[in-house]
Formats: structure tokens, C-alpha cells, sequence
């Protein structure tokens, strides 16, 4: 979504003719995104002090009231907000860093017409395994022309959707059609992306996603042909355990974003869920696929080791370790005595369980949305 902040609406301080008119189908747009669990950017304009495109430099010094930093003017139409959005952080969006709006949904400054210039776009979208790009919103001619031409130059696939930009021709569409970019519409999109979840049932998708991943980063766990035990060759190797933390979609996404923010690096469960699952306690060197809250794959961690202790003789070191909460020991057994309660009821949880402490180090992703989000 490019630059589809207020001032450049209809009735703004720099209003770009049909952007209006557009609005209804970028709202279709981030809404199927959304609900296929696919990563949504919003790249914004603000304009504080010189840092300003050269042709508007002069009018914005003189104090021209475009996309000021803090204003009204500045901020993303509401109809493209996810639910219990805030308003832009002006501050930190300037500083280069993303403002997480929602989960795999990011407003991120650019400084020029591109949004890859001299942004974190690239990183963020390989850290999300992207490989193609859907370019929609404000005034084609300028910056989704120029990001669409940089994003083909960084051998992504680019796709614009003609009736969720404002200010298309057909010359321009043509010019950058030559370039390899897709031309497409609205409906063409939404349905491209529902069908993710409609063509197999989720189990049979989830087990095609994990097999597609570990398929590419199985050389990271040194994994080759003359380690593959079941299968045929590489291709068919078996994949090491997918799992995801916690027992809610939200608390799966809040401590992966730990993880590969690098604050993560241990994880607790009750030796009561191995016993009730029938599951064997990991061992140091087992490898794991790490799933986000909709089941998808998104990094690789092998086990360094595994304790079992009672619950209250876990140590400070290894609640610090766990990265939740403020860290500190009386905060990890607060939330955990509140899971625990949860998952196994009151009447089995007590200080003096046992539990199994697993430290893990983090394979891939090498970079990561929540790498720049979140500060261990």
C-alpha cells in the first residue's frame, strides 16, 4: 500500500486526484491479505526538516503543511486499518524502523519516491520469504512506478493492481508491463489469494508448506543425501517436528516474534503435556520447524538442551533466557502458573511439578520482520 495517508486523499493539503475513488478496493485488498495471513506494508510519506524529495524541497522548508509528522494530515486512512490500530509513531517510523500495525502488517517510512530507498522493505520481505510483490495505492507515476521498478531490479515478481491506484495510464502500465510486471485488477488478487486456503484442506497444505521449508533451509542443520534416512533422495527426506508455542494463534505469533527477534531462546513445558500427548521429551541436536499462529513455517531452531526440573526451581538465568514479560523470574512464574492452570486445569497444576526446560538456538531465518521490530 503506497502512500495512501490522508493529505493525499480528496479534500488533503496535497490531494492526488482518484485516490478517493481507489479506496474501496484497497480496502478489498489488505482485507483478503489479512484473512490469508499474508504480509500487508504501508509505506508513508512524512516530511520533516530537508530530508525531501528535491522537487518539493523548497516548498516543504517554507512550511508547506504536507504530511507533517504528527498531524492528521499524516496518517493512513482509517479504512485501511487493522482492528486496534494506533496512529503512526512518527519517531520511530523516521528513525527507519517499522511500526507493527497488526500481525504481518507494518507501516514503514520511505524518504524518497521508492519504497526501497534507503528502507528496510528488502529485508523485511525476504525475512518473510516473499517473492512477489503486490504494488497498489496513490499516484502510480510517482512512487509505485519507481518501487515497482526497484522491486523488479531485486528479482521479486511485481504485480500492480489497476483499480487500486490512482493516477494509472495505459502508457505507463505498458512501460512497466515491458519490465515483466503483471497488470491485474482487484478481483483477480482476491481471488488469487483466497484460493490459498480454499484448493487442499489445512492439513494437507500446512504438511506441503513444512515439507517446501525444510526443503530450503535443511542445508542450514547440515542435513544432505547421505544423511537421509527415509525416503528416496533429498527431495523426499522427512522433515524434522513442526510445532508452535502456547495454546492460542495470538500467543503462538507473540513468542515467535521472540525468537526471531533473538530475545527467545528457551522454552518450558509441563512434563504432564509429554506424558498426556505421548510424546518423547526433545534431545539435544533434534532439529524443530517453528509454525506462526495459522500453522505456516517460519524458522528452524535445534534443541541444545533439555532439563527437567520442578516448577519452582527454575532459575532466574533460564526465565531471562525464556525473553517473556520483563524477564525477571517472578514474572515467568506468574504467566506460566497461568498457563499451566489453563492447559491442565487447577487441580493438576502445582509448584512442585515437574517441568521440561529446553534451551534451543535459532537456525533461520537469518533475518526477520520481528529481527527489526523487536529489540532484544
Amino acid at each position: 500500500m503506497v502512500d495512501v495517508q490522508v493529505d493525499f486523499v480528496e479534500g488533503g493539503a496535497m490531494a492526488v486526484g482518484g485516490t478517493r475513488a481507489v479506496v474501496p478496493a484497497l480496502a478489498r485488498l489488505v482485507a483478503a491479505y489479512r484473512a490469508a495471513g499474508l504480509p500487508v506494508v504501508h509505506v508513508v510519506r512524512l516530511y520533516e526538516g530537508d530530508d525531501v524529495d528535491l522537487v518539493r524541497r523548497g516548498a516543504i522548508v517554507a512550511g508547506a503543511p504536507v504530511v507533517r509528522p504528527g498531524t492528521g494530515g499524516s496518517q493512513l486512512l482509517p479504512e485501511l486499518l487493522p482492528d486496534g490500530a494506533g496512529e503512526l509513531d512518527a519517531a520511530l517510523l523516521l528513525s527507519g524502523r517499522p511500526q507493527e500495525l497488526g500481525p504481518h502488517e507494518v507501516a514503514l517510512w520511505k524518504p524518497r519516491w521508492s519504497a526501497f530507498h534507503r528502507t528496510s522493505l528488502e529485508d523485511l520481505l525476504r525475512g518473510w520469504d516473499v517473492d512477489t510483490l503486490v504494488a497498489a495505492g496513490c499516484n502510480f507515476p510517482h512512487c509505485p512506478r519507481a518501487t515497482v521498478v526497484d522491486a523488479s531490479q531485486r528479482d521479486l515478481r511485481v504485480v500492480v493492481v489497476r483499480d487500486a491506484t490512482s493516477q494509472v495510464t495505459e502508457e505507463g502500465l505498458r512501460q512497466v508491463g515491458s519490465l515483466g510486471v503483471a497488470v491485474v485488477e482487484t478481483d483477480d488478487v482476491v481471488a488469487a489469494v483466497g484460493r490459498q486456503t480454499r484448493d487442499a484442506p489445512h492439513d494437507e497444505v500446512q504438511a506441503e508448506a513444512v515439507l517446501a521449508y525444510w526443503e530450503r533451509v535443511r542445508h542450514l542443520a547440515r542435513v544432505g543425501q547421505l544423511d537421509v534416512v527415509t525416503g528416496r533422495g533429498v527431495a523426499s527426506a522427512v522433515p524434522p517436528p513442526a510445532w508452535s508455542f502456547g495454546d492460542s494463534p495470538r500467543l503462538a505469533d507473540e513468542l515467535l516474534a521472540l525468537v526471531l527477534a533473538g530475545r527467545k531462546t528457551a522454552t518450558t513445558a509441563s512434563l504432564l503435556e509429554y506424558e498426556d500427548d505421548g510424546e518423547p521429551l526433545p534431545r539435544p541436536g533434534e532439529l524443530s520447524i517453528l509454525l506462526d499462529g495459522r500453522g505456516r513455517p517460519r524458522a528452524l531452531v535445534r534443541t541444545a538442551s533439555v532439563e527437567v526440573v520442578p516448577f519452582a526451581d527454575v532459575t532466574a538465568g533460564f526465565a531471562a533466557a525464556e525473553g517473556e514479560g520483563d524477564r525477571s523470574l517472578a514474572s515467568w512464574r506468574e504467566e506460566h502458573a497461568r498457563y499451566f492452570r489453563r492447559v491442565l486445569g487447577d487441580d493438576r497444576f502445582d509448584e512442585r511439578m515437574p517441568v521440561v526446560c529446553e534451551r534451543f538456538e535459532l537456525l533461520h531465518p537469518t533475518w526477520s520482520l520481528e529481527r527489526t521490530l523487536t529489540t532484544p
